[in-house]
């Protein structure tokens, strides 16, 4: 079994001051996966104040954005920071977009794999603050027959359980965040 992080460059802005108060957004969905944006986004808010972010509760913020009109993070984009900030009486609005979380199981490969793009604005001047993108996989290639089969009926019951559990990709998801919020200057 193999397992990786991947990720771009990571952008932080030569007047990085970090935001007092941070709303983090409901995310973009790049996926078809329905589960993923609720259980990363609840990764990155706790990885965040685990750093000693002070943020606005998740469910003030989504009912704050339901109020504008505002249900998906798709359509975040729509308005701007500083209406956000506004809306959310916070100084910093940290949007995440989900880009890959996928399983792929063909019995002799299996592949478990989370891409998140982070970033960090100012809601007060409406710059962006930090960027980043990181991508956690995990992967294995069976060479017997009987591996494959015991592969690919543990993945199935992996996956169904994570589903049954609200957890989906866990580990994968964990550790691309962790290392996604690693990146953010402290």
């Amino acid at each position: 079994m193999l397992a990786g992080c991947a990720g771009k460059q990571v952008y932080v802005a030569s007047d990085y001051v970090r935001p007092v108060k941070v709303a983090v957004l409901p995310m973009a969905n790049e996926t078809t996966d329905l589960d993923g944006p609720p259980y990363v986004r609840q990764l990155i808010f706790e990885n965040l104040l685990s750093h000693g972010y002070v943020l606005n509760p998740l469910l003030d913020v989504d009912e704050k954005l339901r109020a504008q009109g505002f249900t998906d993070g798709g359509q975040l984009n729509a308005t701007n920071p500083k209406e956000i900030g506004k809306w959310l009486a916070a100084d910093g609005l940290f949007y995440a977009t989900l880009v890959d979380f996928n399983y792929i199981n063909l019995g002799y490969y299996w592949q478990r794999k989370v891409t998140v793009v982070g970033r960090l604005m100012s809601a007060t001047t409406g710059e962006k603050l930090w960027e980043c993108e990181k991508t956690f996989m995990t992967l294995n290639i069976a060479t017997k027959n009987e591996d494959a089969q015991q592969q690919f009926m543990g993945q199935l019951g992996t996956k169904a359980l994570e589903k049954m559990l609200h957890v989906p990709l866990q580990p994968e998801s964990r550790i691309a965040v962790k290392r996604l919020i690693d990146t953010l200057p402290h």
